[in-house]
């Protein structure tokens, strides 16, 4: 909390600040669209990040560089060197640390506390955020009024290192590993970020979460990108005022965070995210045309509290929905839309501004985020049973020579015998099984029908090597399983389906040469190399 004053009163002060460096609004609005451009195009790796090594490291390492990269904007500033355009650049900085923090953060918050208590562990990660948000304004507006930017930039840079002092002396639990377990040594960033991809684009319930986030942030973050220009212009607010304006919104996300644990006990995440969409929307319309101080701390106050029930609830949705291997690299995509929406939003809402003025552009956005309800019936968050995504461990295939991790591709052929009568139902599993086989890891996957017999089906799938598929066969989830032992329940053949492993020539051929190696080094003949192995076998 004490470091996340220092991050509110460099992020909310920065936009105050380029409204008096200057007057156009598109580019008042570049401010939110340079701190969320990083999390477009890095989200997914830094998920895939987080998922492949220590996220202790991950987060110490981006909190660091988020300290120095605000001391730096306060250097700047105290020389007299701040422009918009240095401004923008500092903010793009800061916002891709920012982004290669957070899926570890959300990932690690989750994995501290038992799964019944993911809401509320999540809500008082909230809480103190949000207790930030009522300090953070009112001390920068007040240092920013007294002492100027640089001083406020420094000051907020220096309460920064208290998390960085924290992570650093801190190793976790003894149950709680920040870095997430069984990953092999066959999956690396590149191929998480991959896999990650892979995951998002066969997973419906991920999709339908992000959909909805776009339609939630993209119209509430006009308020955001236009409320520097609002305040100043509309409200006659100097940078104290606009301070306890900013303050009030946090009063109210602390209000929001107190009650979010009672409302996700008795209403569909669903319902929530409809009541913060309401109410966002009637509080902007109340800001806009009511211009009372008091009734505008209120309504600001009623945003924030909004802002903060519909985030947690897409927040708490895209965690449910994933297994723990992938959930840094889904939560990396959930930021990425997350991040897109405000980028586009940014562009959107400084463009309309330019064209139309700031208080007909809040009430559009207004009207643009009640309408997003229209959805919310063919689109609706999905509800999943906790143990649902719960890993089921599956034995090591049984094959005569164990292939190396490295060796690839490989592909498996199961062969299945389906009655005349069950073939449109086995069809429509295996369409849905292909999804599972592809969202943990395959990179192919066919169906096909024997031509000269009629109900014998053969699947085929291929991954990237056999380290590959030991990490698919220890992916597969308990709503995963339920699929495929329907599927299987089908097969009308004696026993379970035939399945065969095939490993590309090249690299058998590779491991042959290896398996050759190692029995004349069993036996004392000691080659120095598997391709001399090959020569002295020719020889003998």
């Amino acid at each position: 909390m004490a470091s996340n004053i220092g991050v509110w009163m460099e992020s909310v002060m920065a936009g105050y600040v380029m409204a008096h460096l200057t007057h156009v609004p598109s580019l008042v609005a570049a401010l939110p669209v340079a701190v969320s451009l990083p999390g477009v195009i890095f989200a997914l790796p830094a998920g895939a990040v987080a998922d492949a090594t220590d996220r202790r490291l991950v987060l110490l390492s981006a909190k660091t560089l988020f300290c120095l990269s605000t001391l730096g904007l306060a250097l700047i500033a105290a020389t007299g060197g701040l422009t918009p355009l240095a401004l923008l650049a500092f903010s793009a900085v800061l916002g891709t640390v920012a982004t290669f923090s957070s899926p570890a953060w959300w990932a690690t918050v989750g994995s501290l506390v038992p799964e019944r208590l993911l809401s509320r562990a999540l809500s008082l990660d909230g809480l103190q955020w949000n207790v930030a948000q009522i300090f953070g304004p009112v001390l920068g507006g007040v240092l920013l009024a007294t002492i100027g930017a640089g001083g406020m930039f420094a000051i907020a840079g220096g309460l920064m290192t208290s998390v960085v002092s924290f992570l650093f002396v801190w190793r976790g639990r003894h149950r709680s590993r920040l870095s997430t377990p069984g990953q092999g040594a066959s999956e690396r960033v590149l191929g998480n970020i991959a896999a990650g991809a892979r995951y998002l684009a066969n997973a419906p319930a991920l999709q339908v979460i992000c959909l909805r986030t776009f339609v939630f942030v993209l119209p509430a973050g006009a308020l955001a990108d236009l409320l520097p220009l609002f305040a100043s212009r509309e409200l006659g607010l100097g940078a104290i005022g606009y301070g306890l304006l900013l303050s009030a919104t946090g009063a109210g996300s602390v209000v929001g965070a107190i009650v979010l644990p009672r409302l996700h006990d008795r209403f569909h995440l669903d319902g929530m995210l409809a009541a913060a969409s309401l109410a966002f929307a009637g509080c902007t319309a109340v800001l806009v045309i009511v211009h009372v101080l008091v009734l505008a701390g209120l309504a600001v106050a009623g945003t924030g509290a909004a802002w903060l029930m519909g985030v947690t609830a897409l927040n708490i949705g895209a965690q449910e929905q994933v297994p723990l291997w992938v959930k840094s690299r889904a939560l990396g995509a959930y930021l990425m839309v997350f991040q897109a929406s405000i980028v586009t939003g940014g562009l959107l809402w400084g463009g309309v501004a330019d064209a139309v003025g700031v208080r007909d552009t809040l009430l559009i956005a207004s009207a643009a985020l009640a309408s997003g309800l229209l959805l919310v019936r063919r689109f609706g968050l999905p509800v999943v049973e906790r143990g649902d995504m719960k890993i089921v461990p599956r034995p090591t295939p049984d094959v005569v020579a164990e292939p190396e991790d490295d060796e690839g591709p490989v592909m498996i052929l199961a062969a299945y015998d389906i009655a005349p009568e069950d073939t449109e139902e086995f069809i429509e599993l295996m369409e849905e099984l292909r999804v599972v086989r592809r969202r943990i890891g395959a990179s192919h996957w066919g169906l096909f029908e024997d031509a000269s017999s009629p109900g014998r089906f053969l699947e085929s799938f291929v991954l990237p090597s056999w380290g590959d598929y030991l990490l698919q066969r220890g992916r597969y989830t308990a709503a995963d399983f339920r699929i495929y032992d329907a599927a299987m329940a089908l097969h009308a053949g004696e026993g379970g389906p035939a399945v065969n492993y095939f490993i590309h020539p090249e690299s058998s051929l590779s491991y042959r040469r290896r398996a050759r190696w190692r029995r004349l080094r069993g036996e004392g003949r000691l080659p120095r190399s598997p391709e001399a192995a090959d020569n002295q076998d020719n020889r003998s």
